[in-house]
């Protein structure tokens, strides 16, 4: 079982930021949705699960964290 990853982190590896900084200013910008819930929380951790996660209105990932 991994250990839960971060927001920043599941971002930049999904594509959908290209660096983590970036990741962080989304999520303060509040244009991060998990599962569809906003994001408000840059230490927000994921963990084991498939999420849907979504970066503005049309950029989506599937993540599945094992």
């Amino acid at each position: 079982i991994g250990a839960p990853l971060g927001m920043g982190a599941v971002l930049k590896q999904a594509s959908l930021a290209p660096s983590t900084s970036e990741a962080n200013r989304l999520i303060d910008g509040g244009g991060v949705r998990v599962d569809g819930s906003v994001v408000s929380d840059r230490g927000l951790k994921l963990s084991v699960g498939t999420y849907v996660v979504q970066v503005g209105k049309r950029k989506f990932a599937r993540v599945t964290l094992a």
